[in-house]
């Protein structure tokens, strides 16, 4: 019994010797790191902002966002690219963020890297194709240190903010001051980057107040098979995003040979109800458009709850069908 005992004790030291308990940051960088990558869209934030005639500087323009992790570490161990896509401005915007402890304000600090204002063209598929990166240096980045974000953890996610009028610099002719932020959580990334007046803290720029909500995205894999007169055609591999993403096929006939079909789906997340007395649910649609390009109809839909893997709709002339997993990689089950 003395032999097991030791024997026990000695187990248990050797367990104590080799814990190695980490700053409570690290780990929080690791879910940040886990968390961040993916795509993101606010179509549902813009579409409610009209549908509630919010009124018009407080509408949301819609923002595609696209995060990457970077593989290596030449820009820091936890780095990504990001690109954001300003669907009514038609306007790209590519940068590096890198994360890191800061034990000294004991949050995650977030630097910002600009690319070379003039050579930006390479990397707007570098979301696509990380590759793209292999020739931009550390040195051909810009970060002010004054305006990087401070992460800290709140409930349900992460919120990084600037440090209050750090992030100062010149903007026709008088001083102003970023106040950018984002929120992270495990469905959704918000943005807000409101310009002040030093002065007088006096809102210069057109952002709203609420903070950018953009969803993250699943994609789809949609095919749909289109029977008329006798003839068939089928499309299949059209991949669609589930924050308003769209897939269009050409589908010609004698009286319109212009003619498109289109399969949309939306993850629909409610601001309100629509309904006086009765709570109404989130849900995931299909729809299903006909028309030219510009001018599109809607011809039917479904839907279902927003967790569904899989949805499809059949109008006996067109069958359309999207799964979250194609179907090339379904295996057998009982």
């Amino acid at each position: 019994m003395k032999i097991l005992l030791a024997l026990s004790f000695g187990a248990v030291a050797v367990g104590q010797a080799f814990a190695q308990d980490q700053d409570p940051l690290q780990r929080e960088l690791m879910i940040i790191a886990e968390l961040f990558p993916g795509s993101y869209d606010n179509v549902e934030q813009v579409y409610f902002d009209e549908r509630l005639d919010l009124d018009s500087k407080q509408r949301h323009q819609r923002v595609r966002s696209e995060v990457r992790r970077i593989p290596n570490d030449r820009f820091g161990e936890h780095a990504f690219f990001i690109l954001d896509y300003w669907y009514e401005q038609d306007r790209w915007h590519p940068r590096i963020y890198s994360f890191h402890t800061d034990e000294r304000e004991q949050a995650i600090r977030m630097k910002l890297h600009a690319l070379p204002s003039a050579g930006r063209a390479p990397y707007l598929n570098a979301h696509e194709d990380l590759s793209l990166l292999d020739n931009l240096a550390p040195d051909q980045l810009t970060n002010l240190p004054q305006c990087d974000l401070f992460w800290r953890r709140v409930v349900g996610g992460f919120h990084g903010l600037m440090k209050p009028k750090a992030c100062v610099y010149e903007s026709e002719g008088e001083q102003v001051y970023a106040d950018y932020q984002m929120m992270l959580g495990d469905r959704a990334l918000w943005k807000g980057d409101v310009i002040r007046r030093l002065a007088d803290d006096v809102q210069v720029n057109s952002e709203p107040v609420v903070l950018h909500q953009q969803n993250r995205a699943r994609f789809f894999t949609c095919s749909m098979t289109l029977d008329e007169g006798g003839k068939v055609s089928r499309h299949a591999a059209l991949r669609v995003s589930d924050q308003g993403g769209i897939a269009r096929v050409t589908a010609p006939t004698a009286e319109n040979p212009n003619r498109e079909l289109a399969v949309r789906i939306r993850n629909v997340r409610w601001a309100m109800n629509n309904n006086p007395v009765t709570f109404t649910n989130d849900s995931f649609v299909m729809y299903i458009d006909q028309g030219t390009a510009g001018e599109q109809t809607n011809i039917a839909y479904a839907w279902s709850a927003p967790e569904t893997p899989r949805m499809g709709i059949n109008l006996h002339w067109l069958q359309v069908h999207c799964s979250l997993k194609p179907l090339t990689e379904t295996r057998p089950y009982l």
